[in-house]
């Protein structure tokens, strides 16, 4: 915790992609509870343009979204070594061969296994 009682100190900064509004919300209230700074993007191109221009410590991935699956930024962040989890209804079985040791949290969740997978990705083990 910081100096200031009950403001967790910052654990850095999580992209959010979800293309369900309610449900980002509930993300990035969550995540940013939790004292990381989250960045919502509602879609794949949204994700790619934040991509290219501020980095994320790790990633909580929906996988289908309005305009395509999720794979092209899970792609990119796995090139910039930045680890991420994916929080999905979709069977983890449609995950490409590429990304399926990446952490998947089953949609409905806990919000614990959600804050669980965005530890474990900061610390390394996603």
């Amino acid at each position: 915790m910081s100096g200031i009682v009950g403001i967790p100190d910052f654990q850095g900064n999580v992209l959010v992609v979800e293309d369900e509004i309610e449900l980002s919300r509930l993300f990035v209230e969550v995540i940013t509870d939790a004292g990381y700074t989250a960045v919502p993007t509602y879609s794949l191109s949204d994700a790619l343009g934040v991509l290219s221009q501020q980095h994320f410590d790790a990633a909580v991935l929906d996988i289908e979204l309005r305009d395509g699956t999720v794979f092209p930024v899970a792609d990119r962040l796995a090139e910039l070594g930045t680890p991420f989890l994916f929080a999905s209804a979709v069977y983890s079985q449609m995950v490409p061969q590429r990304h399926r040791d990446v952490p998947f949290v089953a949609k409905p969740f806990r919000i614990e296994d959600l804050l669980a997978g965005v530890k474990a990705a900061m610390q390394g083990g996603a």
